[in-house]
């Protein structure tokens, strides 16, 4: 039996594997046609526009290619996969006034997170301190910072020379001294007390002390007095009795009062003041704010629980916070189960006496 050779389409044709991948269809065109104007040119790509009509048909579409330029199909998904995205960017461009939508990155949304847990709980772990303006501002608790309060109402400061402790004479009550070489006690001072203080010094320096004594008398009825000043030299200065605003302490012969006056004495004995006043009550007292060496005195004598915010005379939120972070603690007086107000304590005594 003879070979019989098989047809010569049988050789050339191969079956189709069902598993083959279907090449991607074109999404652009080329222009490739040598009879087109242009021929014997390298290929170009077709406009933009025309690159989605030149795309091969989907089942059921109704795009075509330009007349004239057929569709030639790309060697590999290169440009569709490129052209598609382009298509993709300028479709989201167009829908979004012309800029088109990203996504945010990953690192972006981690870092704003992280700013925002920071911020919330700042408000519970840490202290609350003055930070970018109101944005941090919160209802102040117990514990938390409170800067000093302004001084509204001031009329003038006093600048003092060294406090003695002996000029303490109970919790709230200060006597001072400022230098008579002060610019504004220099023009006040009686030419008598001048004289006076001058004579007594050279008394003292002859050691005729009874005449000293004759002197220092007239000195101390004009409202003055010879003391050390920072260098140990006697200068003379006015007398003051300051009375702290804003605050009432127990009295002497009330329960904390020692402590209070002995705190008081631990703070300014042998430093200078600041005195903001601004007022005088009706004993004759100046009434003002006093500051030691940085520290808000009444501002300590709260917190450390042996004064009463005098809420009567003095309506600033910062010493009624103060004066509750004490009673919360149970500082000082508020370890008392029921302690006693100094201003009804005077009133109580006043009425006995009547």
């Amino acid at each position: 039996m003879s070979y019989v050779p098989p047809p010569a389409s049988a050789c050339t044709e191969k079956k189709k594997p069902s598993s083959a991948r279907t090449p991607r269809r074109r999404t652009h065109t080329l222009l490739a046609d040598r009879s087109l104007p242009g021929a014997g040119e390298p290929p170009l790509l077709a406009p933009r526009d025309e690159w989605a009509a030149s795309a091969s048909p989907r089942p059921g579409s109704t795009r075509r290619a330009p007349e004239g330029v057929p569709p030639v199909q790309a060697p590999g998904g290169m440009y569709a996969s490129h052209t598609r995205r382009l298509l993709r960017r300028d479709r989201g461009a167009r829908a979004h006034g012309g800029a088109a939508r990203r996504r945010a990155s990953t690192p972006l949304l981690c870092f704003v997170g992280a700013i925002l847990l920071v911020a919330a709980s700042r408000h519970t772990l840490l202290p609350k301190v003055p930070f970018l303006g109101s944005f941090w501002r919160v209802s102040l608790a117990s514990g938390a910072y409170i800067p000093m309060p302004k001084f509204y109402g001031v009329k003038y400061e006093l600048h003092t020379l060294p406090v003695d402790a002996k000029a303490v004479a109970d919790g709230d009550t200060i006597t001072v001294y400022v230098d008579a070489a002060d610019p504004r006690e220099s023009g006040n001072v009686p030419r008598e007390v001048q004289q006076a203080a001058a004579e007594r010094t050279k008394a003292r320096t002859a050691k005729n002390y009874e005449k000293a004594d004759m002197l220092h008398k007239i000195i101390v009825d004009a409202g003055y007095r010879q003391v050390p000043d920072l260098t140990g030299k006697h200068v003379l200065a006015k007398k003051y009795r300051i009375r702290l605003r804003g605050i009432d302490a127990p009295e002497n012969s009330m329960p904390y009062g020692k402590e209070a006056k002995e705190e008081l004495v631990r703070l300014v004995k042998g430093r200078t003041l600041k005195v903001s006043i601004c007022d005088t009550d009706r004993y004759g007292r100046l009434v003002g704010d006093v500051v030691c060496n940085g520290v808000f005195v009444q501002e300590h004598m709260l917190k450390k629980g042996l004064t009463w915010h005098y809420s009567a005379y003095d309506r600033r939120p910062e010493l009624a916070e103060w004066e509750k972070q004490a009673w919360v603690s149970g500082l000082g007086l508020w370890a008392l189960p029921n302690p006693e107000k100094p201003w009804e304590w005077r009133k109580e005594k006043r009425a006995r006496k009547w």
